[in-house]
């Protein structure tokens, strides 16, 4: 599955990320590619190589939310 990190901080200051069929994905412009996991917990670490506050979205990364 390939995850993606919305680049923009949310309302808590949290970078989402979410995977490539989540109905949130951000657009094209509003994300970064993190690749291809086969879990959640890998996109995150991904991710926090690049943002400091980082979670999961509710919708399709539960398990990291």
């Amino acid at each position: 599955m390939k995850y993606y990190v919305k680049t923009e901080a949310n309302d808590r200051g949290d970078h989402v990320v979410h995977r490539e069929d989540c109905q949130f994905l951000p657009n094209e412009d509003g994300r970064k590619a993190l690749g291809d996991a086969a879990k959640c917990e890998t996109a995150i670490g991904r991710a926090k190589d690049e943002f400091d506050s980082v979670k999961g979205c509710q919708t399709c990364c539960p398990d990291c939310a």
